[in-house]
């Protein structure tokens, strides 16, 4: 036998003994690979099914809250309020009827039960009981089933890693058969790219069961606290909830919820600086959607931190101009930095988003969506907020930086604000009402409101006498209260009004009407619940807000004390 032969036989053998390595490693590869998606696939059905519960356990509890609520509370009080009905008439007999009944629906309702209701406060605690009887619950298998969710695709993808290095090494066995059809120095070309292809998946496979090995688990212990943490929180029991927050982060260091969620029970207790600090680590961790930036922006706004506020709106808003409330935030966290051109360029862009908001939902037959309306609202009374700072006058719901963190001359800021504030209040009504913007009227003008009571009425029911309430303030147990007025100028087609108690508009009170007001007598508008004979004008700050023909023509301010 030649020494050529000898050498090809050698070579071949080589070759034989590489491709059988190989195959050996193509069937470890395949078992891992498949071990890989079996766990991935377990993993998903699990989420499936946390999420078919959590689902259902939310649904039902909503179903149940309602029914406890609005059948056997609701029930509950309108037969108090017939107990005292009957007991101012001497009927006690009726009285003890009614009695019964309430016991008999309190045994009926958990919400009634001792640990959430006490007959004596007249109210129950229905916080507490939506977080106990599903809220906790929803939460924890919501959170299971992101975990589990999470866990398939983790698993998935390595799976998906290990079908490429099996399809690299069928490419490598190819090589190596195709060198053994060649001769001479090219033929370990072929050898030598198949060795590296092999090599890389060596070291490839090494990686993916590493990966395998400390793939991400579910933390039961860590979603258990968090969703206790969200059950505290929604009490308002913040303190707890923090405690709570921090067992699930000390079960897993890397829980960006629970920082987000710390970081807004920090916030509700006034401590910015710590608020800042988890909404931070959340998005550090990963979590850096828009509830997360908005509420981040929100504290670096109300902290002075003007800088950090427009890179944290603007993240957002890069992406999705529509966000209205945030574009809120950018304008309003530009006024107060002394910016007012980069504040009069979102407030622009604001109200030309919301028009066509409004023009793309009744394109499609419907109408936009509430949160709309509410962000708009929430939008004037920031700015009203601000303008409180300014003057050194704030409420109990005033949210905006302290007078000396409002950067720039502070009476240019404040008429800016006003002009803004009454720009948002219009384009409101406008839009709500007409789907367009407003269009500039001519002079109209209305005397200042004088509030108080009308006393008499004439055989034709006009009015005779009207009695001012002093000081602006109507004693609380009135049923409602009227508006005194002189109106100006040309003929209004339709005539709003508003009120709004400790900031937030009483959709209950507003009134649309179309009377001709434009003969300059005294006019009086009527608000309240005369019609009843239970409710009465809970206490507060009032604001009454006049719009005629969209424009805001006059507002006052009165108290229920």
């Amino acid at each position: 036998m030649s020494r050529e032969t000898k050498s090809e036989q050698r070579f071949e053998s080589m070759v034989t003994i590489m491709i059988a390595s190989v195959a050996i490693w193509v069937a470890i590869t395949a078992y891992f690979q498949n071990y890989a998606a079996n766990i991935s696939d377990q993993a998903r059905r699990r989420a499936q099914q946390y999420s078919i519960e959590a689902t259902k356990r939310e649904v039902n509890g909503v179903i149940q809250y309602s029914y406890e609520w609005q059948g056997a509370f609701q029930t509950w009080e309108e037969l108090s309020w017939q107990i005292t009905a009957a007991e101012q008439n001497g009927d006690t007999k009726s009285a003890d009827r009614y009695r019964k009944l309430q016991e008999r629906i309190v045994a009926l309702s958990s919400m009634l039960g001792p640990q959430y209701f006490d007959p004596a406060v007249g109210w129950p605690e229905y916080s507490k009981y939506e977080a106990e009887s599903y809220l906790i619950e929803s939460t924890r298998l919501s959170e299971t089933y992101l975990a589990e969710a999470e866990l398939g695709n983790f698993t998935d993808s390595t799976a998906d890693a290990l079908i490429v290095q099996i399809t690299l090494l069928t490419v490598a066995l190819s090589l190596y058969g195709l060198s053994m059809a060649l001769k001479g120095q090219v033929r370990w070309l072929f050898i030598v790219l198949g060795s590296g292809i092999v090599g890389l998946c060596v070291l490839w496979l090494g990686w993916s069961m590493l990966e395998l090995l400390v793939r991400p688990e579910v933390n039961e212990a860590a979603i258990r606290s968090y969703a206790e943490g969200v059950g505290l929180e929604y009490q308002g029991r913040y303190e707890e909830a923090i405690d709570k927050f921090t067992d699930a982060i000390a079960e897993n260091e890397y829980y960006a919820k629970a920082y987000y969620e710390r970081g807004l029970s920090y916030y509700e207790l006034g401590d910015l600086a710590t608020a800042i600090s988890e909404m931070e680590e959340a998005r550090n961790q990963g979590l850096n959607d828009t509830s997360v930036n908005w509420n981040l922006g929100w504290a670096y706004y109300l902290s002075g931190n003007y800088a950090k506020a427009f890179e944290t709106n603007e993240r957002i808003l890069a992406e999705h101009p529509e966000v209205i409330g945030m574009r809120m935030n950018q304008a309003i966290s530009y006024l107060a930095a002394g910016d007012l051109t980069n504040s009069q360029v979102q407030y622009d862009m604001l109200i030309q988003e919301a028009l066509n908001q409004v023009a793309i939902a009744r394109q499609n037959g419907m109408e936009p969506s509430a949160s709309l309306w509410y962000y708009m609202d929430a939008g004037a009374l920031d700015l009203e907020n601000l303008i409180a700072q300014l003057d050194n006058n704030p409420r109990e719901w005033t949210q905006a930086p302290t007078a000396n963190l409002i950067a720039g001359d502070h009476n240019t800021i404040r008429t800016f604000a006003f002009d803004q504030m009454k720009r948002i209040k219009e384009a409101t009504v406008a839009l709500e009402y007409t789907g367009q913007l407003p269009v500039a009227q001519e002079t109209m003008q209305v005397s200042s409101f004088v509030i108080g009571q009308i006393t008499e009425k004439d055989a034709e029911g006009f009015i005779i006498s009207f009695e001012p309430a002093a000081n602006s303030v109507i004693p609380y147990g009135e049923k409602g209260f009227s508006v005194e007025y002189v109106y100006s100028g040309p003929a209004p087609s339709q005539l709003i009004w508003k009120v709004f108690r400790n900031g937030y508009e009483d959709q209950s009170l507003r009134v649309v009407s179309y009377f001709d007001i434009s003969s300059g007598n005294t006019w009086y508008q009527t608000f309240g619940y005369q019609f009843d004979d239970v409710f009465i004008l809970a206490s507060g700050e009032y604001t009454v807000e006049f719009y005629a023909d969209n424009i805001l023509v006059q507002r006052g301010t009165f108290y229920v004390q």
